[in-house]
C-alpha cells in the first residue's frame, strides 16, 4: 500500500512537471559532490551513526546517482517549508536516464547508499526500500511513461526517488 502511494505521488508530481517543463532543479537541491571528493568531505554531508536532516539524506542520494543517470536526482517536491512547523518531511524527485533502468541501477544505489550507513528493507529488485534512522527511501526504476516521451527527450529512463522522515531544525 505504501509502494502505491508513493508511486501515485510521484507519478502525479512528475508528469505535471514534465508537461508544464519545470522538471529542473528546485532551489532545495544540494549541489552534486564532485568525483573527487574527500572521504572527509562525504562524511561530513552524511555522518553515519547520528541523526540526519532532509539535507543530508538528499545529499547522500545525489552522492549515490553518481554515474546512474544525470548524476544528480531533480527534486520534485520538497514538503520540508510546509512541513515546518511537524515532525516530518518528505521529498519526491527522479533521476533521469538515458536507457530503461532496472535491477542494476537500482542495485549501484543501493549499494551506495547502504556505504552511508543506509540498510535495504527487503529484497531489491527493481524497487528498493532503504531506512536510516527515522528516514526511509523508496527508489523505483521505470521507463519513461509514453505520454511524456517527447517532454522527456532524450531520457528513455527514471528512477523514481521518495523520501519520508523526521526533519532536524
Amino acid at each position: 500500500m505504501t509502494e502505491l502511494r508513493y508511486s501515485t505521488a510521484i507519478a502525479a508530481t512528475i508528469a505535471t512537471l514534465l508537461l508544464t517543463g519545470c522538471a529542473g532543479s528546485s532551489g532545495a537541491t544540494p549541489p552534486t559532490a564532485s568525483a573527487t571528493a574527500s572521504p572527509q568531505s562525504a562524511a561530513k554531508a552524511s555522518p553515519t551513526g547520528a541523526h540526519k536532516s532532509l539535507e543530508q539524506v538528499l545529499r547522500d542520494i545525489h552522492d549515490a546517482a553518481q554515474g546512474v543517470g544525470e548524476d544528480r536526482m531533480r527534486v520534485l517536491s520538497d514538503e520540508k517549508t510546509v512541513t515546518d512547523k511537524l515532525p516530518h518531511c518528505n521529498a519526491h524527485g527522479l533521476i533521469m536516464t538515458l536507457t530503461a533502468p532496472g535491477r542494476p541501477e537500482i542495485l549501484r544505489l543501493t549499494d551506495r547508499l547502504q556505504k552511508r550507513g543506509w540498510k535495504a528493507d527487503g529484497p531489491v529488485t527493481d524497487l528498493a526500500d532503504l531506512r536510516y534512522a527515522t528516514w526511509g527511501i523508496m527508489l523505483r526504476a521505470r521507463p519513461v511513461p509514453k505520454e511524456l516521451t517527447a517532454k522527456a527527450a532524450p531520457h528513455k529512463g527514471m528512477i523514481q526517488v521518495s523520501v519520508i522522515g523526521n526533519c532536524t531544525k
